[in-house]
């Protein structure tokens, strides 16, 4: 598994190469009368914010040691109920 500093690196360069995507498309794009708009991206933007943050997840420790979620041995998924 990749460590932290891998991951964080990654995430960076999805992120800019993303934006520079976008500031692209909305250069060129082809029809003036309905303008691309920054906007237009931004439940692309949410979609990658979720693969380069929780997806991704947080690397290895450096240490060698685990730090994932497998590693424990219980994970309460049960939603609090509500009030």
């Amino acid at each position: 598994m990749a460590s932290k500093q891998e991951c964080d690196k990654y995430a960076a360069e999805l992120i800019q190469r993303f934006e520079d995507f976008t500031r692209w498309a909305i250069a060129h794009w082809p029809n003036p009368e309905s303008p691309l708009l920054s906007s237009d991206f931004n439940e692309s933007r949410r979609e990658i914010g979720r693969l380069a943050g929780p997806k991704l997840g947080d690397g290895s420790l450096d240490d060698g040691s685990a730090g994932n979620r497998a590693a424990t041995q219980y994970i309460d998924m049960n939603p609090m109920p509500w009030p």
